[in-house]
């Protein structure tokens, strides 16, 4: 058997743990090879999109709606204490508008982050969730479901910083 390299620092892609990690969470050598150097697949970059944008799209039709409400009102706000209401709940609308858009930049351009230490299934099946050392990462419950409650050793996971998606992970060395 040919080991064949697939990342800078000299791991293989026959490893046996690497394999059966790879098939439970839903990665390939050649995404885990691209994570540790801080790089999304395109398969991963499509799917955090695909999980984030009904969040992105909620964000905006409130953004809308409310502006539109309060475009409605304003014309009513006749006393100082009205238009002082009226003036803070425009800047609180603004305030929540550029989360929005600082989300949908982050969405858009994810960075990879890593984290080192034991894993744990974490969450619920509502929120399902895998915990390594402090950092708690979103998981399909599919996967979620068929995780054991804890693995021997210490590993290293690749995760989407602002959405906390698991990329992969492997052994740490």
């Amino acid at each position: 058997m040919i080991a064949g390299r697939f990342g800078d620092n000299g791991r293989t892609a026959d490893d046996p743990a690497r394999h059966e990690l790879a098939a439970l969470f839903g990665f390939t050598p050649h995404e885990l090879a691209l994570n540790r150097i801080g790089y999304l697949s395109q398969r991963q970059r499509q799917r955090l999109f695909y999980r984030s944008v009904g969040y992105l799209v909620n964000g905006l039709g409130v953004v809308l709606l409310n502006a539109i409400l309060l475009a409605a009102v304003a014309p009513r706000a006749q006393r100082p204490w009205q238009r002082i209401v009226l003036s803070a709940l425009w800047v609180s609308l603004a305030l929540f508008a550029a989360l929005v858009v600082v989300s949908a930049w982050r969405v858009f351009s994810p960075d990879v982050k890593s984290a080192t230490g034991p894993i744990q299934r974490g969450g619920t099946p509502r929120k399902p969730r895998v915990r390594v050392g402090a950092v708690e990462l979103r998981i399909s419950f599919r996967r979620w479901k068929r995780l054991a409650p804890s693995y021997p050793g210490r590993f290293t996971v690749y995760y989407a910083g602002f959405v906390g998606d698991l990329l992969s992970l492997e052994p740490a060395t």
